[in-house]
């Protein structure tokens, strides 16, 4: 066995699978509703996020850009960021604003964060109405994709407990909950389809809780046509009103692994019990999530999800000839290698190379990969004999030169579409993903 996560093969990245920090916070920003994305940076930086994202999602993707240049880069960006600001809630009027920085504003080295305090309490000072302005700071030459979703998540969530401590809008709610209907919070991993936001909700709605999602993918960009006609801002989402619940919640549900560092901070910003999940993929990690919704609810698990478990053990059953003997290299995400690979190793595949973008220990010995490497897709040219490449669309040209079938997950998917509509966590979630990837390795 190879040690955790070292790169034995390159020791160059000639094909990074780490995205932009930015575009990370992005997609956590459009998960809030009424929300806009304001980069702050050239407009190159905003142009790339805003058509990675479209091309992904299929879907207006509101971001738009400070347009910082020359002057503004040398002798300092205030201006351009207190403008766009301004101009984006008087054109727009989002409830959030979400704003990005980005690598040319991050060397610069202003205090963007300053900039921003100072501008919310002249506002509160003036008792001018506003949205909520919430900054994460996401420098292109540090971290990834996953860091940038996890610091605008603890960003928001640190502006709802910073108002909550002033006594302002985010005090306890008096609002009449739903009849015996317990509120929870659930954290949300970037990994998560939109689809996976929906089942997810439909889960705990039928355990008799009400889901604070944070952030909620499934109420924005699950590809709905709105009777709004084209929207400046995001049709849906976490509701600017609902934060006033995150501290009335009966307990945290955190899902992710690259969520895991994230865990006793958002219990203490929090105050709430917390539950946590690397993922919530395969038989067993699902059995362990109904059972906590069971014994936390004191409510029988539904006979449609008793239903579900006794079908994914028959797919389990009906797939596993076709994974015999096959070797498959998965270059994914953290939260969904760690997901994909709780199903194949459960069905009995050959995990034979792994490529990711976060260092977690031990993350090899549990799943039986035979090699786990930080960042590289150019690998997958030099690990011998494979049998299908699960990967993202940029993963395409290793598949084709190696004449093997490449199932395509993560991010970017930008060579096909529907991919929002599936999902992958939970009974039917991992039924899918074995049925799509045994279809795959079927040969006659």
């Amino acid at each position: 066995m190879v040690n955790s996560m070292v790169n034995r093969l390159k020791n160059i990245e000639i094909n990074p699978l780490k995205t932009s920090s930015s575009l990370g916070a992005a997609v956590f920003f459009l998960g809030l509703k009424n929300a806009v994305v304001l980069m702050h940076g050239a407009v190159g930086c905003a142009s790339f996020d805003k058509v990675t994202l479209t091309k992904h999602f299929r879907e207006n993707i509101p971001i738009v850009t400070t347009a910082l240049n020359e002057t503004g880069a040398i002798l300092g960006g205030k201006d351009f960021l207190i403008s766009g600001i301004n101009n984006v809630y008087e054109k727009m009027k989002p409830d959030f604003i979400g704003v990005t920085s980005s690598g040319l504003t991050e060397t610069q080295g202003e205090d963007i964060s300053g900039i921003i305090k100072e501008f919310k309490n002249f506002k509160n000072a003036q008792n001018i109405p506003f949205a909520k302005v919430i900054y994460a700071s996401t420098p292109d030459y540090k971290d990834g994709f996953e860091e940038g979703y996890l610091a605008a998540m603890l960003s928001l969530l640190t502006e709802a407990v910073g108002k909550n401590k002033e006594g302002g809008s985010y005090k306890k709610s008096n609002r009449t909950k739903a009849k015996n209907k317990k509120s929870v919070n659930v954290f949300c991993p970037p990994s998560f389809t939109p689809q996976d936001f929906l089942e997810l909700r439909e889960t705990l709605d039928d355990f008799n809780l009400k889901p604070i999602m944070i952030p909620d993918l499934g109420l924005s960009l699950d590809g709905h046509l709105d009777e709004r006609g084209y929207l400046q801002t995001t049709p849906g989402g976490l509701d600017a009103k609902d934060l006033t619940d995150i501290f009335d919640g009966e307990f945290n549900l955190i899902i992710g692994l690259s969520l895991k560092d994230a865990v006793k901070n958002i219990e203490g910003l929090t105050g709430l019990k917390t539950y946590y999940f690397s993922n919530l993929c395969g038989l067993k990690n699902s059995d362990d999530f109904f059972n906590l919704l069971s014994k936390a609810t004191g409510k029988e698990i539904p006979e449609k999800y008793k239903r579900r478990r006794s079908r994914l053990m028959d797919a389990y059953l009906d797939a596993h000839f076709y994974f015999s003997g096959k070797e498959i290299a998965l270059a994914l995400g953290i939260d969904l290698l760690d997901s994909f690979s709780a199903i194949y190793s459960e069905i009995g595949a050959n995990l034979k190379l792994g490529i990711t973008t976060k260092a977690i220990d031990g993350i090899d010995i549990e799943y039986g990969f035979l090699n786990l490497s930080e960042g590289d897709l150019d690998l997958l040219d030099n690990c011998g004999n494979l049998d299908m490449i699960v990967s993202n669309s940029n993963a395409k040209f290793y598949a084709e030169n190696l004449g093997i079938p490449l199932l395509k997950a993560g991010f970017p998917i930008i060579d096909e579409i529907g991919h929002n509509y599936k999902h992958y966590i939970l009974y039917d979630g991992a039924i899918n993903l074995v049925i799509e990837s045994a279809n795959l390795l079927f040969t006659e």
